[in-house]
């Protein structure tokens, strides 16, 4: 009797854990098939010279389904008609409205000169049933069409390659059954990540991204693309404020200096309050709220789209005691920017 106890407080402890290396095994190998059949599709495009560009997932995906069996297609606007259920659990434990995921942007992807994923998002269900949100690069180039390219495996068996690496996307292996969860059984594939492009959150509902250090623009590249912008001048050469924009997309997605001061009430204890030009001392800044905030610690200067010259833009310094609304020359190399979110 004592030995039929053991043995069963044995099981008892091994058996869960035999059971979910087992289920993440099945998991992983289900992720690993559909990531093969879609790139033996995109590989079939990439033979026939059809792997892009095109001006828009849309018409990405109007060409794979002449090589993937697809059941279903739905705009950005009917997203949540190709997927079974409302909202994701993110890797941090918060819930994603899966209907909110209408660009690249959603999926963590960049802009940069060659990639751009802001065309809308498409929903398909492949013929197997498997629910996919995807994000085409309307900047990718066009695949060699007699070029081999190396697959990458897991156990070696093959996975993806070269030919789907225009595209981001998200998918879903257990249909509606739970968990409904990021890296369990909802996977990415060439993407990022999964959920708002937000880092920092307002009270007025406006959301910025993490910061980022910009890269200056010429002065023949301000020129070529300062009405796109909203951009009123340029400077000689190395245009970091200029970097700043075009990396945000524009002026109105560069924060106000009203709402650079916001910022400081959301990351100094007290949440104070501070005018858009006005300075304030005597802060207390508790160590990590910044970074939780996609900032690095204090001190650090952000740009704010304000232009005031060819020669000047303005920004706000963040110190751990201090805060401060300035301008300096437009090739300030040290201040950083965020961009407008969603």
């Amino acid at each position: 009797m004592i030995t039929l106890g053991i043995i069963g407080v044995v099981a008892a402890i091994t058996l869960p854990t035999l059971n979910a290396a087992i289920n993440k095994k099945i998991r992983a190998e289900q992720i690993r098939t559909v990531k093969y059949k879609f790139t033996k599709a995109t590989e079939k495009m990439a033979a026939q010279g059809l792997i892009g560009p095109y001006d828009s997932t849309a018409a990405f995906v109007a060409e794979l389904q002449k090589h993937l069996k697809i059941m279903k297609v739905c705009p950005s606007t009917k997203i949540r008609d190709c997927w079974p259920y409302e909202k994701v659990t993110l890797l941090d434990g918060k819930e994603w409205e899966i209907s909110k995921t209408q660009t690249g942007k959603h999926l963590k992807m960049e802009d940069s000169d060659t990639a751009d994923y802001g065309s809308p998002n498409v929903g398909i269900i492949t013929g197997d049933g498997t629910p996919m949100i995807l994000s085409y690069n309307t900047k990718c180039e066009a695949l060699d069409p007699v070029k081999s390219y190396t697959w990458s495996t897991e156990d070696n068996k093959p996975v993806s390659n070269a030919t789907a690496s225009c595209v981001a996307a998200v998918f879903e292996i257990n249909g509606s059954r739970r968990p409904n969860k990021q890296n369990e059984d909802v996977a990415l594939f060439n993407a990022n990540g999964l959920g708002s492009s937000c880092a920092i959150e307002l009270e007025s509902g406006k959301c910025f991204g993490s910061a980022f250090t910009p890269t200056p623009l010429t002065k023949a590249e301000c020129e070529a693309q300062k009405d796109e912008l909203g951009i009123e001048k340029c400077y000689y050469n190395d245009d970091y404020w200029a970097g700043a924009v075009q990396h945000c997309g524009g002026v109105n997605n560069m924060p106000t200096a009203n709402d650079l001061a916001k910022i400081v009430s959301a990351i100094y204890k007290g949440n104070p309050t501070v005018g858009p030009q006005q300075n304030l001392n005597d802060l207390i800044y508790e160590s990590g709220t910044a970074t939780s905030l996609g900032l690095p610690e204090p001190g650090f200067f952000l740009w704010s789209a304000e232009e005031l010259s060819s020669f000047d833009a303005s920004w706000r310094s963040f110190y751990p005691t201090v805060t401060g609304w300035s301008y300096s020359n437009r090739n300030n190399s040290g201040n950083m920017a965020v961009c407008l979110g969603d």
